[in-house]
């Protein structure tokens, strides 16, 4: 086992991950051909569920009262109850991109976040004391709120890129988008295991890679502040 292993990793290193037993093709040239659409789906994802979920939660917080609080965690609890599964079914049927479905299965998560992160900021003795001084909600937003957060959003930032991955790897498959979610499925279907196994691996180094990038980001800037 041990031998066998060894072997892969030091085929892997070449570029090497072995032949599909399924669809009988170098699996190098299979991830080549596909990764860039899922790269594509989860960047315009990341991009478009935190615009939308930090606009929404800075808007809550400096204009939003009591109903419109209500109003977004209504809307996010509605969405953060959906499965991706029939988010996926309900943008196949809008013919809608695929990385807005994505997107959508994203955007309660980040909001919930965002929105209690600066509630509790909102409520430090600093806050309060700047409110006392007679100091505006966009100064007091930008100066005493949101640049404490920013080690907190950038640690976010990169859980939610590992997040998009694994939201991908389903909704490609039943929106029919030809990127890794998709040949996963295929894989699990035909039992490929070659293809499952590297497949796996590649979303781990990527996991790994987005939580230490944001990690070691996150801490960085917490020096600096």
């Amino acid at each position: 086992m041990i031998r066998y292993y060894g072997k892969y990793l030091g085929a892997a290193v070449r570029g090497d991950f072995g032949t599909s037993e399924s669809l009988h093709r170098p699996i190098s040239q299979l991830l080549a051909e596909r990764f860039h659409v899922t790269l594509r789906s989860v960047s315009l994802a990341v991009i478009t569920a935190w615009s939308a979920a930090f606009a929404l939660a800075t808007l809550s917080w400096l204009f939003g009262g009591w109903l419109f609080d209500l109003s977004c965690t209504l809307v996010s609890g509605f969405l953060l109850s959906l499965p991706a599964a029939v988010i996926a079914l309900l943008f196949v049927y809008l013919r809608a991109p695929v990385f807005l479905a994505i997107a959508v299965v994203m955007f309660p998560k980040l909001f919930r976040f965002i929105h209690n992160l600066l509630s509790h900021a909102s409520g430090q003795p600093h806050v309060l004391a700047a409110r006392s001084r007679g100091i505006g909600r966009p100064q007091i937003f930008l100066r005493h709120i949101l640049a404490p957060a920013t080690a907190t959003l950038v640690a976010l930032l990169g859980t939610s890129a590992s997040m998009a991955f694994g939201t991908a790897v389903p909704i490609e498959a039943l929106c029919d988008s030809a990127g890794i979610g998709q040949l996963a499925w295929y894989a699990a279907i035909n039992r490929d295991l070659p293809l499952i196994m590297n497949l796996t691996l590649i979303v781990t180094l990527i996991t790994v890679a987005c939580n230490s990038l944001a990690d070691y980001s996150s801490k960085l800037i917490s020096r600096q502040i």
